[in-house]
């Protein structure tokens, strides 16, 4: 969730591309402003909290989002998952 420049919430759902302790690049269907806030949630990774938009580059009809989290929100690849170089690819409902 997020607020747009016309003060309207925002919600869309996301798919993560690439996780790390401190942050998340994500595919959404519309730009986000760099610098403004998201609220996000992904149950399956346990994931939940803020995070500032970082970057966001248009890739085709979709737009690559990084979000560095705050509030002293933090990942931990949890232990039952194995490392792997390919994506995570959860929906993620983003928001700010």
């Amino acid at each position: 969730m997020w607020t747009d420049r016309q003060g309207h919430e925002r919600f869309a759902t996301a798919r993560a591309i690439d996780i790390c302790e401190s942050g998340i690049r994500v595919q959404v269907p519309e730009a986000l402003p760099e610098r403004s806030f998201v609220r996000l949630r992904a149950d399956k990774i346990g994931l939940a909290g803020s995070a500032s938009v970082r970057s966001c580059i248009k890739k085709g009809t979709k737009f690559l989002v990084g979000l560095e989290f705050s509030g002293g929100m933090r990942w931990k690849r949890p232990a039952a998952v194995k490392t792997q170089a390919a994506p995570v690819e959860t929906p993620l409902p983003v928001a700010r």
